[in-house]
């Protein structure tokens, strides 16, 4: 009996959002984990006939992107040192204003030290209070407000002599 595409694609479909946390946890870089997901989504679509119906397809499928990555891993050794040569800053300059002031918002933050990065991260842009903030830093709340308030000198300083 012919199986229906349609529903081997919409099983695939629903491993979705698993898919890409599990890629994630693998590679801890969000665009090459969107890449091995869809590399995992194609070969599992192009090899449907080899997979079983009433076997465990999300199983098959994790073990396809696992595989995936471990490829990558055997292949990556001279890509990664490319890649790692790549100096993303000296790309072409952006074409809208917008684009640019993000690029430089990117490069001051990168340029904040680890801690006063990841505070004014949890405050500022997700929210979080200096007590909760201070507990997911293990650090007392004075010294999460004190990390934030030295952070944002530091970018109120490096805006202010750009205008």
């Amino acid at each position: 009996m012919p199986r229906v595409p349609s529903e081997f694609r919409k099983a695939l479909a629903a491993l979705l959002p698993q898919l890409r946390a599990f890629a994630r946890f693998l590679i801890r870089d969000p665009a090459r984990a969107d890449d091995l997901v869809q590399d995992a989504i194609l070969r599992a679509m192009t090899e449907e006939q080899r997979w079983e119906p009433g076997t465990n397809l999300r199983a098959w499928v994790f073990r396809i992107l696992r595989n995936g990555f471990l490829m990558q891993l055997r292949r990556g050794g001279a890509e990664q040192r490319a890649l790692e040569r790549f100096d993303a800053r000296a790309s072409s300059a952006p074409a809208q204003l917008a684009t640019a002031e993000l690029h430089e918002l990117d490069r001051a933050l990168d340029d904040l030290p680890m801690a006063q990065r990841e505070s004014l991260t949890l405050v500022a842009a997700l929210g979080f209070s200096i007590e909760e903030a201070a507990a997911i830093c293990g650090v007392p709340p004075g010294t999460v407000k004190a990390r934030v308030s030295r952070a944002r000198a530091v970018l109120a300083q490096r805006f202010a002599d750009k205008t």
